[in-house]
C-alpha cells in the first residue's frame, strides 16, 4: 500500500489507528512492521499507532491507549478553564478493580474509582475529530471538594470559586451530585458562605 494511502487511513481516523483497524483496511501484519522499522508510524502502545509526524493532540493519545480512561481532577479542571494550575501528568480515573498499562510518555496519574464516583458526569468532547471522554464542571467541583486534603486547600477554593463566577455553572446539579458523592454537607458549607 502507498505511503499516501497509509497517510490518509491516519487522516480519516483522528492520526491513530489500531492494528485491527489497519488490517480491516488491507494493511498486512508486515506491512506494518515495516512502516514501524522506517519511521513512516510510532508505537504508542501494543497494537495502537500514530503517523511519526503527526501533531497530536496528547489527550486524544490517552483517551486510546486508555479506553475507559476519564479525564479528572487537575485535567478536568485545566480543560474546563476552573484551575490556573497547569498539571504536569494527565489526571485519568479507571473503574476501581481494572488494570491498566501505563505508557512512558505522556504521564498519567490513575484514580481508580467505585462505580458511583466513575459514572458520574461524564461528558463528551471532541479534538481533532475524535472523542474524549472527561467529567463535566460540577463533577470535577465535587472531587476537588472531596479530596480537598489531598489536592491541597487552596486548589479546590479556586475550583470552586471560578465555577461559581461562570454564567453556564449549574448548582442544582452541583448539589445532586454532592448528594450522590456523599459531599454533600461540604459543597453545602462552601455554598453558604461563597454565595
Amino acid at each position: 500500500m502507498e505511503q499516501t494511502k497509509i497517510k490518509q487511513l491516519f487522516k480519516e481516523s483522528g492520526g491513530i489507528m489500531s492494528t485491527k483497524s489497519l488490517v480491516e483496511h488491507g494493511v498486512s501484519h508486515y506491512y506494518i512492521k515495516k512502516m514501524l522499522k522506517s519511521g513512516l508510524i510510532e508505537s504508542l502502545k501494543r497494537g495502537i499507532y500514530k503517523l511519526s509526524k503527526a501533531d497530536l493532540d496528547e489527550s486524544i493519545e490517552i483517551s486510546f491507549m486508555i479506553p475507559k480512561g476519564i479525564f479528572c481532577m487537575f485535567t478536568s479542571a485545566s480543560i474546563h478553564e476552573l484551575s490556573t494550575n497547569i498539571p504536569f501528568q494527565y489526571h485519568v480515573a479507571i473503574p476501581k478493580k481494572d488494570k491498566v498499562r501505563l505508557p512512558i510518555y505522556p504521564p498519567v496519574k490513575l484514580y481508580y474509582w467505585d462505580t458511583v464516583q466513575y459514572s458520574t458526569g461524564v461528558e463528551k468532547i471532541k479534538r481533532d475529530g475524535q472523542t474524549i471522554f472527561v467529567y463535566d464542571r460540577e463533577k470535577t467541583v465535587c472531587d476537588f471538594l472531596k479530596f480537598k486534603n489531598k489536592v491541597g486547600f487552596n486548589d479546590a477554593k479556586e475550583v470552586l470559586k471560578t465555577y461559581l463566577k461562570r454564567r453556564d455553572r449549574n448548582i442544582d446539579q452541583l448539589v445532586k451530585y454532592s448528594k450522590l458523592l456523599r459531599v454533600h454537607s461540604i459543597v453545602d458549607q462552601y455554598l453558604k458562605i461563597l454565595t
